[in-house]
């Protein structure tokens, strides 16, 4: 079977968490490689390496293969919504697909996904320097998978998706709404899934601040091969569990300076009032309020 949902981004915006919970449902399959990045092919460049990423259209519709009576099948791959390509490349494929898109305070969605990058990464630049490439590179209209600056401009990526498909097929969720009563926000999916049946749930913290439990930890979390090997060869719902047990704890972020945060507010002041024009709603973003 095909897939008939995508759950497109943002980044650092709950996707994951979203993820699991759906995935709990015994009338949707989510693949166990929850990010395999296929439409992303259409828009990096040839030499573009990311160990969990699929070309290969028959190896991506491999993915979904275990699906049988399920109703709502799909993936997560959060970079597709600041992807040029992906919405159109998405529709000529499977044009009945609905859409999700979970959107946030873009000044805080870029200091998480720094952190994220950061983590899997090894860049050593502080996040000032980042901004500073990453401004530039949009301003350059110059595309970067993982610019943090260019993917919190949510009103004109939303808007490709927009123009592709019907309002129908597409869901936008406030982060900030969403971790505040996540239940009802699931619910909420599964109805615009077609899936009538709730489940109870079972709170799930995902996505948060991590550092490597200890030295010898932090070595292979540090290697490259060991890196390469766990993703190539375990599913990714089974690789955070080992992860979370043996390799990451959960730790406090370090605060954004006032600076930084200062700095940001201004490349968003503009996208604040598109997007808000845009959903014609309130967004609950107290940097702007």
């Amino acid at each position: 079977m095909n897939p008939n949902f995508f759950i497109v981004g943002g980044a650092k915006c709950a996707t994951s968490n979203i993820s699991y919970y759906l995935n709990d449902h015994h009338d949707i399959f989510i693949p166990e490689l929850n990010e395999p990045y296929y439409y992303c092919k259409f828009d990096v460049p040839k030499n573009f390496e990311r160990e969990s990423m699929i070309t290969d259209k028959k190896k991506y519709l491999n993915l979904f293969e275990k699906a049988t009576y399920h109703k709502a099948i799909g993936e997560a791959t959060p970079v597709y919504l600041q992807c040029p390509n992906a919405a159109k490349k998405i529709k000529e494929d499977f044009p009945d697909s609905k859409i999700i898109i979970s959107i946030r305070n873009p000044i805080d969605k870029a200091h998480s996904t720094y952190f994220s990058y950061k983590f899997m990464n090894l860049d050593k630049r502080t996040f000032s320097e980042k901004i500073d490439i990453y401004e530039k590179k949009s301003l350059d209209n110059e595309f970067d998978l993982f610019n943090f600056i260019e993917d919190g401009f949510f009103s004109k990526h939303i808007q490709r998706f927009q123009k592709i498909f019907p309002p129908k097929q597409i869901k936008i969720i406030l982060f900030e709404d969403y971790i505040k009563n996540i239940p009802t926000h699931i619910n909420s999916i599964l109805n615009f899934l077609e899936i009538k049946e709730t489940i109870p749930l079972v709170i799930k913290p995902k996505n948060s601040f991590r550092i490597p439990k200890n030295q010898l930890a932090k070595y292979l979390l540090n290697n490259k091969t060991f890196r390469d090997f766990s993703t190539k060869l375990i599913p990714t719902l089974t690789r955070d569990k080992i992860g979370e047990k043996f390799f990451v704890k959960q730790s406090s972020k370090p605060s954004m300076s006032v600076e930084d945060r200062e700095r940001l507010k201004k490349i968003f002041l503009n996208e604040y009032t598109n997007l808000k024009n845009l959903l014609g709603i309130e967004l609950p973003w107290e940097d702007y309020q």
